[in-house]
Formats: C-alpha cells, structure tokens, sequence
C-alpha cells in the first residue's frame, strides 16, 4: 500500500468518527428536550420552598404582654440612664444619684497628681503622664532667678511659682527679689546618684519628693556673695502667712521630723494646691498628717476650705485592690481628682 491509499483510509475513517459524534449529540439534546417536557407536564420541575429556621426567642421576648408593661414602670436610678458613656479625651462615667456621677479611674492614676505623697514608706511610681516639665530658666518670670540651668518643674507648680514670686515682689514694692530657685524634678538615676555621692544622703532613689516634679528649694543672694537657705523671716515673712494662698507648703516643717521622717527644712517647698495648703497652714498640719486626716472625709462628709472667697470640699474615695476604680464626682461643677499615692483619690469640688 503506498502513501496515498494510505491516506485516503485515514480520510475516511475521520468522516465516520465524525459522524458517529454528532449522531450521539442529537440523541442526547432529544432526550434532555423530552425530560423537560415531562416535568413542565406534571410539576414535578418546580424548586420546593426553602424551609425558613426558626428564629430563636429570648429571654426578654418570651416575656408576657403585661410583664413588659410591668417592666416598663420600673424605675431606673431615678429616671437617670446607668449606661456607662466615654466620649473621646473624657472619662468614662455612670450616674450615681443627683448632681453626682462614678468617674472611672485606673490602677495607674493612684500614682499621680498634685497631691502624691513621696517619702520613705511610699515610693514614686513615675507614671506616664503624671508631669509636664518645664525648664525653670526658660519660663520663670523677672522677679526672681535660677540656681542653674537644668531645674525643671511641673507646668501647674512653676505657672504658681511665678504668681507668688510676683505677689511678693510687689508686696515690698520691688521690681524684683534676691531670691532663687533650684533642686526642682530628679530622675530615679539623679537621686541615685546623689544619694550614693552623699549629696543627698536621707533620700534613697524612689523615695525623694523632688520625684513628684512639684517640690524644689529656695535660697538668697546676698549682696556680699554669700547664698544663705530661705526662711520666712524679716522681709520674706510674707510667705508664712501668703505661700499656701498660691498652692504651696513647706514641705518639711519645725517639730514634724517624726512625722515626716526627715529633718526640719525651712526652704524646700511643695505644691499642693491652695485648698490643702491652706488647711494644712490653719491646722498646722504638714503633709503626711493631712493626706491621713483627708482619708477621714467622704463625698457625703466633706473637708470644706475657703480661700479668697472659693469655697472647696474635699473628700477621699478608696481604690480597689485591682483593676479600675468609680470615683464620686459632681455633674456640674468643677473639680479635680489626684491620687495619694497608695491607696486611693482625693477629690476637690469648687462649691
């Protein structure tokens, strides 16, 4: 057989294979056309409806018509919704009873603000956001200087700082004074440091309230050179009876050494704010005594001080042992809250 016959068989059996497949095609769409027919004729074609689940009821649902209406009557704090609320850069809140409201506090904040207590037996936790430092060469005001050039203290206490400074001044009729200030805020190193130098020998790291960022010293320049510490005494007496209007105490006065654990300093001084430091200065009271006898007064039995004609109640709420804590705070009026250190917050209302 040569090439060509060869060929032509292979022709041919392409045409029948051809064939044979369009032949099994047409059967194929036939049967499908008369299965079709059928099922249109006796319905049986038509999708069956899915079956819907049944939703679940709850509990509230289950409840009767006339329960609801009971339900409804019900009072909820006194028509005040109890839903806690937080809104962005605000505390979240619960309502209380009326004019007051449950400010949630963390853990954290016990350990912040103007009224910590720092001494031996409470250490400084240096909580974020606690302080804002400012350089005291580069923000105090002309009427007193710096004792150097890195001295820094917290915004609220320098900002007073420089109001007293300038009450004072103009009290004695002076365009500025020989008083000046330094040992503001020291890190944990800092005082590490000194302590182990002997610079500053009675405070261990941790436990020094220059920490709190709100407490420095005071000294005079003399005119013969000579630096002498600060005492409220002949021209400066002004500031016994006029430094608690602006927020600030001695931090460790004559005849608390037991109390304070340290030794009588007559130029290191505190910012407190002016209600505590002018209860402390009535009562003499220093600070330790006054954080223990704040604790003594709730929201409902007040601490009530008047300074300049601002009436101030100040009461004490306990933390809890973990986690975040309610703190009792007026709806409508103004009001601060700092943490003691250890155990809980001390809440001033302006009346």
């Amino acid at each position: 057989m040569n090439k060509g016959e060869r060929r032509r068989q292979r022709r041919r059996y392409r045409v029948r294979y051809d064939r044979i497949v369009i032949m099994v095609l047409i059967f194929a769409i036939i049967i499908l056309l008369m299965t079709s027919c059928v099922l249109a004729v006796t319905g049986k074609g038509e999708k069956p409806e899915k079956r819907q689940p049944k939703p679940k009821t709850s509990q509230s649902e289950q409840t009767s018509e006339p329960e609801k209406d009971k339900e409804k009557e019900k009072p909820t704090d006194g028509g005040k919704s109890a839903d806690t609320t937080k809104a962005e850069g605000e505390k979240a809140t619960k309502a209380v009873d009326d004019g007051y409201t449950a400010e949630t506090h963390t853990h954290d904040e016990i350990f912040m603000g103007d009224l910590i207590l720092i001494n031996a037996e409470h250490e400084c936790k240096f909580i974020d956001g606690d302080l804002d430092l400012l350089s005291l060469v580069q923000n105090r005001n002309d009427y007193y200087s710096n004792g150097d050039y890195v001295t820094k203290l917290d915004r609220t206490t320098l900002s007073k700082l420089n109001e007293m400074m300038e009450a004072f001044a103009k009290s004695q009729s002076l365009e500025t004074t020989n008083i000046f200030v330094q040992d503001g805020y020291r890190t944990y190193q800092e005082q590490l440091d000194r302590h182990n130098s002997g610079k500053s020998r009675t405070f261990e790291a941790g436990h020094c309230d220059y920490h709190s960022g709100r407490t420095f010293d005071m000294f005079r320049m003399n005119d013969d050179g000579t630096t002498p510490y600060f005492t409220a005494e002949g021209d400066a007496a002004w500031f016994a009876d006029n430094a608690c209007r602006f927020g600030f105490i001695v931090r460790y006065p004559e005849g608390k050494d037991e109390v304070t654990g340290e030794k009588a300093r007559t130029y290191t001084y505190r910012y407190v704010g002016a209600p505590h430091a002018s209860y402390m200065h009535e009562n003499g009271l220093c600070f330790e005594e006054y954080i223990a006898e704040v604790k003594t007064h709730t929201k409902d039995d007040p601490l009530t001080v008047a300074v300049d004609g601002v009436v101030s109640l100040i009461y004490y709420v306990p933390a809890s042992e973990e986690g975040d804590t309610d703190v009792t705070v007026p709806k409508d009026k103004e009001y601060t809250v700092s943490g003691n250190n250890f155990d809980g917050f001390i809440v001033t209302v302006k009346k």
